[in-house]
C-alpha cells in the first residue's frame, strides 16, 4: 500500500514536470525566427534576406528559402551569434518572375508558419507618387572668384557722330555786301591723310545754288566762278594743298544774282581748308569750319 504522503510528492512532481514542457513550448514559439529585410539585386539575381531572433544552438546550419513554394538555392549565409541575427544569400530563378510572391524561411526545421514569411515583390513598379512640397531656401554661398578677362570684342560701327567721311568744311561768309570792286579770293585745301583724297568744291549763292562756270558778275575780263559740278571731283595727294583761286562779285547795289555766300569742301578723307579773302578795307573775314555730323 502506498504512503499516501508518497502518492502526494509524486503528484508534485508530474506536475512540475507538466509545466516545465509547457514553459519549453512557449519559449520555442517566442524565439521563432523573423524576416526583417530583403533585399533583391536584379542583376546578380540574387536576395539578401535578414533574419532576427535566432538561437543558434537551436538551429541547423543551413536555411532553407522557399520562393513562391519552390526552394531556392542558399549561396551562403552568416549568424551573428551576439545579435541573434542572421543573413542568407539565395540564387534567383532564371528569368526572375515578376509579380508579389510569398517568400518563406526556414533555419532549423522544415515547417512554414506566419513568422517564417514575408510578402517580396519582384521586378513591379508602383504608380508615380505625388510630388512633395518645396523645401527652404538654402543659405547663399560665398562669391566666387572672378573670371578671366574675357576676349576684346569687335568694334562696333561709326556712329553718326564720329567724324568718318564725307568730310565737309565750309567757308562763310563768301561775299563782300555792296562791294564796287572784284576782291581776290583764295582756298586752300591740305590733305593730311596718308591715301589720296577725292576733293569737290562748290561755291554756292544764298538759296544753295552751285555756281560752278557761271560768270562772276562784275569780273574784268569776264571769269567764271571755280569748283565742280554734279558728283565730280578732283584728286589731292596724300599731304599736298589744293588752293582754288577766283574773285569775288561786285554786290552793288545789293541783292543781285549770282552772288557767291558760302563755299563748300566736301573730301573722302579728313582734311583741312582754309581760306583768304581779301579785301583792302578794315576788315579780312577767314571763316572755314567742318561741319558737325
Amino acid at each position: 500500500m502506498i504512503h499516501p504522503f508518497a502518492i502526494r510528492k509524486g503528484f508534485v512532481v508530474l506536475v512540475g514536470l507538466f509545466l516545465l514542457v509547457v514553459a519549453g513550448n512557449a519559449k520555442a514559439e517566442d524565439d521563432r525566427l523573423r524576416v526583417t529585410k530583403v533585399q533583391t539585386d536584379f542583376v546578380a539575381k540574387t536576395l539578401t534576406i535578414t533574419v532576427s531572433d535566432l538561437e543558434e544552438t537551436h538551429h541547423l546550419p543551413s536555411p532553407k528559402v522557399r520562393l513562391a513554394g519552390s526552394p531556392l538555392v542558399v549561396v551562403n549565409s552568416v549568424v551573428n551569434n551576439i545579435a541573434h541575427t542572421g543573413v542568407i544569400t539565395a540564387n534567383l530563378p532564371s528569368p526572375v518572375p515578376t509579380g508579389s510572391f510569398l517568400l518563406q524561411v526556414a533555419w532549423g526545421k522544415d515547417e512554414d508558419d506566419r513568422e517564417h514569411t514575408f510578402s517580396l515583390a519582384l521586378g513591379l513598379v508602383g504608380p508615380q507618387g505625388p510630388q512633395g512640397p518645396a523645401g527652404s531656401q538654402g543659405p547663399q554661398g560665398a562669391t566666387g572668384p572672378q573670371g578671366p578677362q574675357g576676349p576684346v570684342g569687335p568694334q562696333g560701327p561709326a556712329g553718326s557722330s564720329s567724324g568718318g567721311a564725307p568730310f565737309v568744311w565750309v567757308c562763310t561768309p563768301a561775299v563782300f555786301p555792296m562791294s564796287g570792286s572784284n576782291p581776290r579770293a583764295d582756298l586752300y585745301v591740305f590733305n593730311g591723310s596718308s591715301t589720296t583724297a577725292n576733293v569737290a568744291v562748290h561755291v554756292l549763292d544764298e538759296h544753295g545754288t552751285n555756281l560752278a562756270g557761271v560768270t562772276i558778275p562784275g569780273s574784268t575780263p569776264p571769269t567764271t566762278y571755280p569748283g565742280q559740278t554734279g558728283s565730280s571731283t578732283v584728286s589731292v595727294l596724300s599731304l599736298n594743298t589744293l588752293v582754288v583761286t577766283w574773285v569775288f562779285p561786285q554786290d552793288s547795289p545789293e541783292g543781285g544774282s549770282n552772288i557767291s555766300h558760302t563755299v563748300t569742301v566736301t573730301a573722302d578723307q579728313p582734311v583741312v581748308v582754309g581760306s583768304d579773302f581779301q579785301w583792302s578795307g578794315p576788315y579780312k573775314p577767314l571763316p572755314c569750319s567742318l561741319l558737325p555730323k
